[in-house]
């Protein structure tokens, strides 16, 4: 019974990862159009131009204003212009990327799970990329605050979402770390038994 629980949840987990894998591929090529507005007139300017676009799609809304698509095309050669903005492109992508490799990570060690067969070294595999993925996310937040910091010459960045990617990202790869270790050390037992059978 145990068994099938844990089958029926990896399939569903498997699903949610594969849902927010393909929601973070689909987000990746938007970056540079969500940092244009938001570096032209904060988040506040992202969410009037949303909701301008979707009025528009309703036929309620103005249409004397520039398509959100125009902008966001527009915005792939317009965020290298200023090394803020190209800094911040840099850094969403890294993110993005670093976190549909570990999604991707995931899915591989659920599929194993799912076949019934988890202690594999595969897994260990994946499981340390996943960590080194995080590892990088974290290192990327660090260096962006220190960037921060020095550019604002104040407090004001420690008191960001940033600021918890450093810590959490760090820990998170630690945990896959020793997850790695766990899963080697079982994929090596598991190994050992069948050639000892």
């Amino acid at each position: 019974m145990e068994k099938n629980t844990v089958r029926h949840l990896a399939k569903v987990l498997r699903v949610l990862v594969l849902a927010v894998l393909v929601l973070n591929l689909i987000c990746l090529p938007l970056v540079p159009g969500i940092v244009a507005y938001v570096s032209d007139g904060g988040p506040g300017l992202l969410v009037r131009a949303v909701k301008e676009e979707v009025e528009m799609w309703l036929g309620q809304g103005n249409e004397a204003h520039f398509p959100i698509a125009v902008v966001f095309l527009t915005s792939w050669t317009a965020v290298w212009g200023e090394a803020y903005t190209s800094l911040l492109t840099l850094f969403y992508w890294l993110c993005g990327i670093c976190t549909a490799l570990i999604l991707w990570q995931a899915k591989k060690v659920l599929n194993t799970v799912l076949a019934g067969d988890p202690f594999r070294m595969v897994n260990a595999h994946a499981l340390k990329r996943a960590a080194i993925c995080c590892w990088l996310i974290s290192g990327a937040a660090l260096v962006r605050l220190i960037l921060w910091l020095w550019m604002e010459r104040n407090a004001a960045p420690l008191f960001t979402y940033n600021t918890l990617f450093v810590p959490a990202f760090f820990m998170a790869g630690l945990l896959f770390q020793v997850m790695s270790a766990l899963f080697r050390q079982a994929a090596e037992l598991k190994e050992d038994q069948d050639l000892t059978i």
